[in-house]
C-alpha cells in the first residue's frame, strides 16, 4: 500500500509539473501591484493584468513596482480573467536592492548610507548631512535631508544611479560633481 501511495504521489507531482509547463506565460516589468492583481508591461508595450486572488503565495509571491517577472497563468471560465499559477521575479527592482547598509571604505574615514525598507535613511561620515528618507524617481535615488539649524527645513538631494546590483551601488549627484561608490555591508 505504501509503495502504491508513493507511486501515486510521484505521478501527481509529475503531472502538476507538466500542467504548469504547458501553461501560457507573460513576461514584463511590473507597473502596478495590488493585493489581488499584478499588471505588467510587456517588451512589446502591452499592459497585461493577472489576478493573484486565490493563488498559492508560495508559488505567487508578492512583487514590487519595477520588478521584471515571468507569470504562468490560467484563463478562468469567464474567458477573460487571467489568474497567476506561478510567478518568478527574473530581475529585481531597485526597491528590492536598495534597502541595506552601503559603505565606501576606500578612504580613511568610513562613509555610507543606511537605506531602510520603510523608506527612512541615515548618512554615515558625510559631514553634517542628516537624512530623513529615501525614494526612487525613475533611475534616480531621492534623499531628503533635514536642516541642522532648522529641523523643519528639508532639502531634496537627487542622485543618478549608475550601477545597482546585490553588492554595489554607484550614484552621481544630479547637480554638482562627485561620485559615491558604495558596497553593501554584511
Amino acid at each position: 500500500m505504501r509503495k502504491a501511495f508513493t507511486v501515486l504521489a510521484a505521478a501527481a507531482v509529475l503531472l502538476a509539473g507538466c500542467r504548469q509547463a504547458s501553461l501560457p506565460t507573460v513576461e514584463g516589468r511590473v507597473v502596478d501591484a495590488t493585493i489581488h492583481s499584478v499588471t505588467v508591461e510587456t517588451p512589446a508595450g502591452e499592459s497585461v493584468s493577472v489576478s493573484t486572488l486565490g493563488a498559492d503565495p508560495m508559488l505567487v509571491p508578492g512583487v514590487l513596482s519595477g520588478d521584471v517577472v515571468r507569470i504562468a497563468y490560467e484563463v478562468l471560465p469567464d474567458g477573460e480573467t487571467l489568474r497567476a499559477v506561478q510567478l518568478d521575479v527574473t530581475e529585481p527592482s531597485a526597491y528590492r536592492l536598495l534597502p541595506g547598509i552601503w559603505r565606501d571604505c576606500t578612504g580613511a574615514a568610513e562613509v555610507g548610507l543606511v537605506l531602510a525598507e520603510d523608506g527612512s535613511a541615515r548618512a554615515v561620515g558625510l559631514g553634517d548631512l542628516s537624512l530623513q528618507d529615501w525614494s526612487l524617481d525613475g533611475e534616480n535615488l531621492v534623499l531628503t535631508a533635514v536642516g541642522q539649524e532648522n529641523p523643519r527645513a528639508t532639502e531634496t538631494l537627487l542622485y543618478t544611479i549608475e550601477r545597482l546590483d546585490l553588492d554595489s551601488l554607484i550614484v552621481v549627484p544630479a547637480e554638482g560633481e562627485g561620485r559615491l561608490t558604495l558596497s553593501r555591508a554584511e
